[in-house]
């Protein structure tokens, strides 16, 4: 039994009260959840279960059973005269997620001695998953650069734990195996029985990282075993962990049907700290009605004046998929598809972008102004820092370097903060499109996207290393700042998609290739290296300063009021694989607007898009100074 868990069941039981570094009952880990079946004793519990799991007893009457497929599922005992609530209280800190509990149980009200009862994931305080994954994985070793995991649970297809997994139990969010991968110099997510992992400090859940010596030798999480540790290639780049997706939420049923229910916090409003957060909406006329629909939902008659830690209820058909609880139908699926881009994840290289295209793509243009606010237009903006992402591109990499669209006859910069207004743009096909209509002359751009990704497969150049960029601006909910990143989801799509009409037969582009189709492994693969290169991109943003969107900085879709999703079509019907959608600031925001007409920002956001693309194809800054002293 490991220590540290023994140890913890030695104090008073009220958890509140527990040291930190004492407190331990059971890591419920679940990328999914098993089946919320009744309750079982210990060898019902297994057989319906199924397949081999990892078991590691606590202490008596509390085993942690950690299953390939289902995660790990807490087994506990009642106490005598223990009841529901005082159970779940006991093992989640808190009576709020007794409706949780009941439903693992199959909807049990009163508890039998002798009986073993489940306790799901979503339940568990961080110090209580930190002590059963100690237990779970005994050979696992702290040191002051992280938690060194030893990888040793076969799934039930044979194969081993995946980095995804080992981000999921240690950071909160499996999307952080990508800087796992690069710490530990790792080509793909996959890894062996027996290989260690290191998992970075900065990485690392708070809970975890607490535990870390100060020094630089190994200190061991239980003193049962030995083992020899292998050195990971050092991480080269600021760690920006993704944080757990609902860690925040309790789950629970009434009479209207499911829900999560989140309990506000000083200076929360229902309007970012809820509906922007959880459900995916972002748009000031989604986010005002569905706020307030939320609000009758939960008993709210005044949703400017709701007590700190008060419950808001928010029904499960408008969550978003990642915040459902892990056994959820729509959150598996989510998961499943993420899991699946992550394995086409691995990078190619080229040194200063040598050999690397990239389709530079300014939103809107001509007479599509995009988002306007106070007489700022979206279109004059985004324009400005495409014309600073492609000098700095020609300036400091061996990029080539393509724009689907242009304003007059050359590519001046305006050296000014408040840019002059202009309808000049156009689409650079054969001919060019003055912009008149937006929806043609966005599909004129996705058009000539693929008609230059064509023509450099035809030139021997590597699929992987096109890049088509799109920059845009927001027009969000005032209370939303900052920059987020598109990439392509897995929704689905026509199988062939084209245009027709005159406007579309007289451009080359069009003619070349009428109309599109992907296969499933196609759009897999490039959500995966497109998500890759959205979050180098984040991290370009956040070394040049730039204001981040706090939650989800990358999305694969845009939800909509009647929360059906979707893609942009630049992103949907590109067949460029590497291809991200870039919304740099929200222009209803005061203090992004103001930001936004300085060109010291649009440059920032010019650097750090192409810090993004350095990063991804493994360079950096420095490499490209190098190329730009050795050209003069």
């Amino acid at each position: 039994m490991n220590p540290l868990a023994r140890e913890a069941f030695r104090r008073p039981r009220r958890l509140a009260r527990l040291p930190l570094q004492l407190t331990a009952i059971g890591f419920v880990l679940q990328v999914v959840l098993g089946p919320a079946l009744g309750p079982a004793s210990k060898a019902e519990l297994a057989a319906q279960i199924g397949g081999e799991s990892k078991r590691a007893e606590i202490e008596p009457g509390v085993v942690a059973n950690l299953h390939p497929e289902h995660g790990l599922i807490l087994e506990v005992l009642p106490q005598p005269r223990e009841g529901l609530l005082s159970l779940t209280e006991r093992h989640c800190g808190s009576r709020d997620r007794v409706d949780l509990v009941r439903q693992a149980n199959g909807g049990v009200e009163q508890l039998l001695g002798g009986v073993r009862y489940r306790i799901p994931a979503a339940c568990l305080e961080e110090s209580q998953r930190r002590a059963a994954l100690a237990a779970i994985f005994p050979a696992d070793t702290i040191e002051s650069e992280g938690w060194r995991h030893q990888v040793g649970l076969p799934d039930a297809g044979g194969r081993v734990e995946t980095l995804w997994r080992v981000a999921e139990w240690f950071t909160g969010n499996g999307q952080n195996y990508r800087v796992l991968r690069e710490a530990n110099g790792l080509r793909d997510e996959s890894v062996e029985v027996g290989q260690q992992v290191l998992v970075p400090r900065e990485l690392l859940r708070p809970v975890f990282a607490q535990l870390l010596p100060a020094a630089t030798a190994a200190a061991r999480v239980t003193a049962t075993t030995s083992h020899a540790a292998q050195e990971p290639a050092p991480s080269t780049r600021a760690v920006l962990p993704i944080e757990t997706a609902s860690g925040d939420l309790g789950y629970g049923e009434d009479a209207q049907g499911q829900y999560a229910l989140y309990r506000l916090r000083p200076g929360e409003a229902l309007y970012s700290a809820v509906v922007v957060r959880f459900t995916g909406r972002l748009f000031a006329a989604d986010v005002t009605p569905l706020a307030h629909d939320i609000a009758r939902r939960s008993g709210i008659d005044d949703v400017t004046d709701i007590p700190v830690g008060f419950g808001v209820k928010i029904p499960f058909d408008l969550l978003s998929p990642e915040f459902l609880p892990s056994d959820h139908p729509r959150r598996r699926e989510y998961e499943e598809g993420l899991q699946a881009s992550a394995r086409f994840a691995a990078r190619t290289t080229a040194r200063h972008l040598e050999g690397v295209v990239v389709i530079l793509d300014a939103g809107h243009g001509g007479r599509d102004v995009g988002a306007s606010t106070g007489g700022v237009w979206e279109s004059l903006y985004v324009y400005d820092i495409m014309l600073r992402t492609k000098r700095l591109l020609e300036q400091r990499t061996g990029a080539t370097v393509y724009t689907t669209t242009r304003d007059g006859s050359g590519y001046e910069i305006p050296d000014r903060d408040v840019l002059p207004f202009s309808r000049g743009h156009r689409v650079l096909t054969d001919p060019p499109y003055s912009i008149e209509e937006a929806h043609i002359g966005t599909n004129l751009r996705w058009y000539l996207s693929n008609s230059i990704y064509e023509r450099a497969k035809q030139a021997g150049i590597d699929s992987q290393k096109v890049v088509y960029l799109s920059i845009h601006a927001d027009s969000l909910h005032p209370s939303v700042r900052g920059a987020m990143v598109y990439v392509p989801g897995l929704l689905p799509i026509p199988t062939s998609y084209g245009k027709s009409g005159t406007v579309y037969a007289s451009r080359r582009e069009v003619r070349e290739s009428p109309r599109v189709s992907f296969s499933k492994q196609e759009r897999v693969r490039s959500e995966g290296m497109s998500r890759d290169l959205a979050e180098e991109i984040i991290r370009g943003f956040r070394s040049e300063g730039i204001a981040i969107h706090p939650n989800k900085p990358v999305r694969d879709r845009i939800v909509r009021r009647g929360g059906r999703p979707w893609v942009p079509a630049v992103l949907r019907y590109n067949h460029v694989p590497v291809k991200v959608l870039v919304e740099v600031c929200n222009l209803v925001n005061p203090e992004d607007l103001r930001l936004v007409q300085t060109r010291a920002f649009r440059q920032d956001v010019a650097q750090g898009l192409v810090r993004g693309l350095l990063e991804y194809y493994g360079s950096d800054e420095a490499d490209a100074g190098q190329r730009v002293a050795a050209s003069r």
